[in-house]
């Protein structure tokens, strides 16, 4: 398994975050590529989601169900569609509790990947090396917006990503 985790520093409690996070749908104004958000359910276990994206020649839509939830802790998901990930919102708070560092950690298995419409295009190495940029740019304008909502403004928004291959 390989993982993902992006984090960055939000300046409201963690409830207002959890709260938002949990509503994750709509999400679609902040991207060029997310082309739909849609939800299934109230947010809590057993709550599906459908995110449509798309990139140059390249339409998918990830399916997702939240497996569990710790109220304003986190929020654990799996995908549905075949590719193997796990997934988790995870939330600390800052600051006497008035800033939260959000992450999402993102575990999968790339080779579920292989075989799908996406990979006859292209080789799955070569597909993650033209996307990685995409993916990088699009995490930073979501996220920057999804700030804004919280706090009310827009501001720069930093974001540390980690990446760790072959996660056991």
């Amino acid at each position: 398994m390989d993982a993902v985790e992006a984090s960055t520093v939000v300046h409201a409690p963690p409830a207002e975050v959890f709260a938002y996070i949990r509503d994750f749908s709509g999400t679609e104004v902040y991207s060029d590529h997310v082309d739909a958000v849609r939800q299934y359910g109230d947010g809590g276990p057993g709550t599906d989601y459908r995110i449509t994206v798309s990139w140059w020649k390249l339409s998918y839509t990830a399916e997702q169900r939240v497996t569990d939830l710790v109220e304003n802790e986190r929020i654990d998901w799996r995908s549905t569609d075949g590719v193997r990930a796990t997934g988790s919102w995870l939330l600390d708070p800052l600051e006497d509790g008035e800033a939260t560092e959000l992450r999402l950690r993102i575990e999968f298995d790339p080779e579920s990947m292989r075989g799908g419409r996406v990979t006859r295009l292209l080789p799955l190495d070569a597909l993650v090396d033209r996307l990685a940029p995409v993916v990088a740019r699009e995490s930073e304008t979501v996220v920057a917006g999804m700030v804004a909502d919280i706090e009310g403004e827009r501001r720069p928004v930093d974001i540390e990503v980690h990446r760790v291959p072959d996660l056991a």
